[in-house]
């Protein structure tokens, strides 16, 4: 899709609004957040499920011109694009990340690891560079009923500034993501990707994933690996399941 067409199209979005970063690299920055609705993916522990679907009657479909509009209210200029899934393959709202990073915001997309990631060729449509924006992939883990779904060879395309997420619910998801990690250890060592261990909200104490990543701190050491772990803070500034924070 070039940039002139995709001007003309609406785009489904659940809610648009300002607040505190609450996990990745990230998190504590004031940023604006972009949620797009549809996601063909039903994990067992997600938390916007009001995302699933774009017929929800709470989505607006709106132009690429309109959602700038009320980017430019808020003011910042650091946007986190989000869902559902934004980068879902044969929709429109897949190169909103594009169009926006193209029209001079930082852009950072946060995405399930089940679709694919923009090709050379897409961000050539939109006028982008690859440094325009960044990646937070998840790897989904057996305790999300996805495993099956990831691209696990997209790590690959993965570089400097980009994040790798793991959602961990029990010690069987920690020791997939080492396994995950070891696979593509040298990838990630090259490229100094963050590593972000984070719990199933209310289903994995953080000091268990804290005693894992102390267990394993030689591997990651001995291979030039930094995993984190990281915390759903606006689950703990506001209450868990209020939206729009």
């Amino acid at each position: 899709m070039k940039i002139q067409e995709f001007e003309d199209q609406r785009i489904p979005l659940v809610e648009l609004f300002q607040s505190i970063s609450g996990e990745g690299i990230s998190a504590g920055n004031v940023v604006t957040f972009i949620r797009v609705a549809g996601c063909d993916l039903r994990c067992s522990w997600c938390d916007t499920k009001y995302a699933f679907s774009e017929e929800e009657s709470d989505v607006q479909m709106l132009t690429p011109d309109e959602i700038m509009d009320r980017i430019e209210e808020l003011g910042s200029t650091e946007l986190i694009c989000t869902g559902g899934e934004p980068l879902e393959a044969g929709k429109v709202k897949r190169y909103l990340p594009a169009y926006l990073a193209g029209k001079g915001y930082t852009v950072h997309i946060e995405t399930s690891g089940a679709c694919p990631l923009y090709t050379p060729q897409e961000l050539k449509d939109f006028r982008v560079d690859r440094d325009d924006l960044s990646y937070c992939m998840d790897v989904k883990c057996p305790g999300s009923g996805m495993q099956d779904r990831n691209r696990l060879d997209s790590i690959l395309e993965l570089c400097a500034d980009d994040e790798l997420k793991f959602v961990v619910r029990d010690r069987h998801d920690m020791e997939y993501a080492l396994q995950v990690i070891h696979r593509y250890r040298d990838h990630l060592s090259e490229e100094d990707l963050a590593l972000n261990f984070s719990p199933v909200f209310e289903s994995l104490k953080p000091v268990e994933i804290a005693e894992f990543l102390k267990e394993h701190a030689a591997y990651f050491e001995e291979n030039d690996l930094w995993p984190r772990l990281s915390l759903q803070l606006h689950k703990y500034i506001w209450p868990p399941h209020m939206r729009g924070v």
